[in-house]
């Protein structure tokens, strides 16, 4: 007796908890609407009790004594009003129609458990598990009293069945309670660390900032105060400035990088041809390349234009930084090699230089804020430049061996 007690119980309490961790897995994606999140509870639940009615051999006794009361305690405790009142309805409604089974006072019991849960609901959302456990007992040993007195079954007769039941149910709650605490419990973690880890990366960026701008303008500061020499020749005086004008454009390109980088993109998308704003970047880049020793390959494989959706600015941007990186990693000069070409679904560019290439510690790095390889780079071109081409439905990869050169791979998916 006490196996088949427990099989039914624990398959009640299954249908709970299965409707609850639904709701736990889904509840990130309305983490602020919290309306549409009470919403979405009351319809996974309601769709459990449903399915339980339907599939499920339903012992009456079991279903008045346990699964209802710890059901409505356990959703109003712990999620919301309105899922509450749709539990109590729900319930309510099985045992008029489903079970028919003496359903006033079920009715009684289950509308003062209610009433009871909803005005203790605010004041134990923040108490630890045991108070919160002992709130919800001590509710459910009213419901048990509210309800024996007023059934005929109990009048007349009452068994270890009777005592079995109810036992489960209140193993059924503290179960179904502690979880849903543990679990609420992890949330608030993991958003406590979300936070220190946000926190953290921000100290860390502002220290970076500061520091990368603090450099050129020392510099520039220093220059300047060198200009105030009566004695300098023309051709010093000339060389200060320029080193002063050179700090200036550092802490300049500093900044915008950065702001390049925290700026949202504004997503006016259009119809842009791969080889024209590819061969736009080059003629830009050629005298730079040209100055390096670097000689610039293309090679289209179709002569047909390869259409993508994207800002011609950005693209052309991310193309001229890419492109830039290659031809500075050749200091001695060397040859740049860039190719399109078109799959089934997506189109392929790659930029292939001779240089000096990348240690795998290196090529693990790229994409980092602040991380580059130059000695006067902010490391945020780069972090730019990924994250405009993902925004154009393109992914970008890079292989490299040290002293061989280095690759990128861009690949943009057509819709």
């Amino acid at each position: 007796m006490l196996y088949l007690i427990a099989a039914i119980e624990l398959h009640g309490v299954f249908y709970m908890m299965s409707a609850a961790l639904l709701h736990l897995v889904i509840a990130p994606h309305f983490i602020n609407k919290p309306v549409q999140l009470n919403i979405l509870f009351t319809c996974i639940l309601s769709t459990f009790i449903l399915l339980y009615w339907n599939f499920s051999d339903i012992e009456p006794l079991i279903y008045s004594l346990q699964l209802a009361p710890v059901c409505l305690i356990f959703v109003t405790l712990c999620v919301g009003m309105i899922p509450s009142i749709l539990t109590w309805v729900m319930f309510n409604l099985g045992c008029m129609f489903v079970l028919n089974y003496y359903w006033e006072p079920a009715l009684l019991s289950s509308t003062f458990t209610l009433i009871i849960s909803l005005l203790f609901r605010n004041h134990i959302a923040t108490a630890s598990l045991k108070i919160k456990l002992a709130y919800a007992t001590g509710i459910l040993i009213m419901y048990e009293l509210l309800y024996a007195p007023l059934t005929p079954y109990f009048r007349s007769s009452f068994s270890f069945y009777t005592g079995y039941v109810v036992l489960f149910a209140f193993i059924s709650l503290w179960v179904m309670m502690g979880l849903l605490y543990f679990i609420n419990n992890y949330e608030i973690q993991k958003k406590k660390i979300a936070q220190l880890e946000k926190n953290r990366m921000l100290a860390e960026l502002s220290a970076t900032i500061s520091h990368e701008i603090r450099n050129p303008l020392t510099s520039t500061r220093g220059f300047l105060q060198l200009l105030k020499q009566s004695n300098l020749t023309d051709a010093d005086r000339k060389r200060y400035l320029d080193m002063a004008l050179s700090g200036v454009d550092q802490s300049t390109t500093i900044l915008t990088d950065f702001l390049n980088y925290a700026k949202p993109s504004k997503n006016l998308l259009e119809q842009l041809n791969i080889q024209q704003e590819l061969d736009h970047t080059i003629r830009f880049i050629t005298p730079y390349a040209a100055d390096s020793l670097v000689s610039i390959d293309v090679s289209h494989e179709s002569d047909t234009p390869l259409f993508i959706l994207g800002e011609s600015q950005k693209l052309r941007q991310c193309f001229l930084n890419i492109i830039k990186n290659a031809i500075e990693s050749m200091p001695n000069g060397g040859k740049l090699s860039l190719r399109t070409w078109k799959h089934p679904n997506a189109v392929q560019i790659s930029i292939t230089d001779t240089g000096v290439g990348m240690t795998p510690s290196q090529l693990n790095a790229i994409g980092k804020p602040f991380f580059t390889t130059k000695e006067h780079g902010t490391g945020l071109g780069l972090v730019v430049v990924m994250n405009m081409i993902q925004k154009m439905n393109g992914k970008i990869s890079f292989s490299s061996s040290l002293n061989c050169g280095t690759r990128c791979s861009i690949s943009f998916q057509l819709k």
